[in-house]
C-alpha cells in the first residue's frame, strides 16, 4: 500500500528554521550526486568518521578489483561492490551462473570483508541510459530520505542498479521499514532490496 504523503507545513519563522536548513542542506548535497551511491557521514549511534569513510572506499575497491581478476569474463562484466563498515554488497550483471558463484567465492575468501550480499544478476550489462536513469533515481532516493524526519540518511548508504534500490547501512528496524516504504514511492524504483545491520531501540 502506498502512503499518503504529509500535507506542507507552515513554514517556521526566526531560529526554529535552523533545523530546516539544515535539511535542505542535506537535499542539496543529495542532489550534487552523480555516483550510483551516495553517502553523508555520519552522526549519532553510528558515527561514520573519515577513517571509515576511507576504508570503505578501499574495501571497495579492493572487491572489484579481486573479482575482476578472477576469471576474464568477469572481468568483461558490470561488477560494482558497495561497503558500509565492512559489509559489502555487490550488484551488476553476469553471463551465467558459473561467473557468478566465482564472483561469490572471490567475496568468501577477502578477510576484510565481514559479510557480504551477492546481488549479481546473470543476464546483459545495462546500457548507458540504463546507468543514468539509476543515478537519477538514486538522487531523487536520498533526497526523500534526506526530507524524512523518520530517516537518519546519514546511516543509509542508496545505490541503484537496473531500477532495484539497495539500502545499506546501521540502522534501527522501524527506521529501516520506513526507508523501504519511502523508498518504494520513488517512481521509478521497480523493487526495494534492504541490506541492513540493525541497531536495537
Amino acid at each position: 500500500m502506498r502512503l499518503k504523503q504529509r500535507m506542507a507545513e507552515p513554514r517556521p519563522r526566526g531560529p526554529a528554521r535552523a533545523p530546516r536548513l539544515c535539511k535542505l542542506a542535506l537535499i542539496a548535497a543529495a542532489l550534487a550526486a552523480t555516483a550510483g551511491c551516495v553517502d553523508f557521514g555520519g552522526k549519532n549511534q553510528s558515527v561514520r568518521t573519515p577513517k571509515t569513510l576511507l576504508s570503505d572506499k578501499k574495501l571497495e575497491r579492493l572487491v572489484e578489483e579481486h573479482i575482476t581478476a578472477a576469471h576474464e569474463g568477469l572481468a568483461s562484466s558490470r561488477v560494482k561492490a558497495v561497503s558500509y563498515d565492512g559489509v559489502v554488497l555487490v550488484v551488476g550483471q553476469v553471463p551465467n551462473e558459473a561467473l557468478r558463484e566465482r564472483a561469490e567465492r572471490v567475496l568468501g575468501g577477502i578477510p576484510a570483508v565481514r559479510r557480504f550480499h551477492n546481488e549479481l544478476r546473470v543476464r546483459g550489462a545495462t546500457n548507458l541510459m540504463a546507468r543514468a536513469n539509476d543515478d537519477w533515481l538514486t538522487t531523487k532516493v536520498v533526497s526523500r530520505l534526506a526530507a524524512s524526519d523518520a530517516v537518519n540518511a546519514s546511516r543509509i548508504k542508496v545505490v541503484v542498479e537496473d531500477s532495484v534500490a539497495y539500502l545499506i547501512g546501521i540502522v534501527p528496524p522501524a527506521e529501516a521499514d520506513h526507508a523501504a516504504n519511502l523508498t518504494s514511492e520513488v517512481l521509478g524504483v521497480h523493487k526495494v532490496v534492504k541490506v541492513f545491520e540493525y541497531l536495537n531501540g
